[in-house]
């Protein structure tokens, strides 16, 4: 295995209208993560999508609004992203509790056995799930590209601090995928 695409926490809570923590850079994010998708299926990359996933009375809840309860819609991909994933025999799912896609995971084992030269990001948000798994993936030495395009959050200056983080301090390469 050479590379494989990460997909940060694409679920109908943050991409969707009447998602709890919906916002509107979703409607650019959500196209451009379909692109890279479609691409790397294409490709037959591994891709791994990270779901935020709760219980009703989640401790993360006294700072954010609830949002990705476990199996509800709001904790689902985004329908044209699960339709276009649906039979797609190489994707593996992690389902977490808090912004790290690491904390209280299997995240490291399935890494140290894949063994990726690059691992690709995408997703949302860009300063919290997505800086912070980034971040995780950087101390552990990993090449990592961030799509600069394809991640989003609901504050564009808080998008620009974490990208430039990612870059400057995590050492992260971060293009535009268009």
């Amino acid at each position: 295995m050479n590379d494989l695409l990460m997909v940060i926490d694409m679920q109908n809570d943050f991409v969707t209208k009447k998602g709890a923590l919906y916002f509107e850079k979703a409607e650019f994010v959500k196209p451009a993560v379909l692109d890279i998708v479609r691409d790397r299926i294409s490709k037959d990359y591994t891709i791994i999508f990270t779901k935020d996933w709760h219980d009703k009375d989640d401790l993360e809840f006294k700072r954010f609004p609830p949002h990705c309860v476990k199996n509800t819609y709001g904790s689902e991909l985004f329908d044209d992203l699960k339709e276009t994933i649906k039979d797609y025999e190489n994707s593996i799912f992690i389902l977490k509790r808090r912004f790290s896609a690491f904390f209280g995971t299997n995240l490291d084992e399935i890494l140290k056995k894949l063994s990726p030269f690059k691992i690709e990001i995408c997703g949302v948000d860009t300063n919290i799930c997505v800086m912070y798994t980034v971040e995780e993936l950087k101390n552990r030495d990993y090449d990592v590209l961030v799509y600069e395009d394809a991640t989003g959050t609901y504050d564009e200056k808080l998008h620009l601090f974490a990208i430039d983080q990612m870059k400057n301090v995590l050492g992260a390469r971060v293009e535009k995928w268009r």
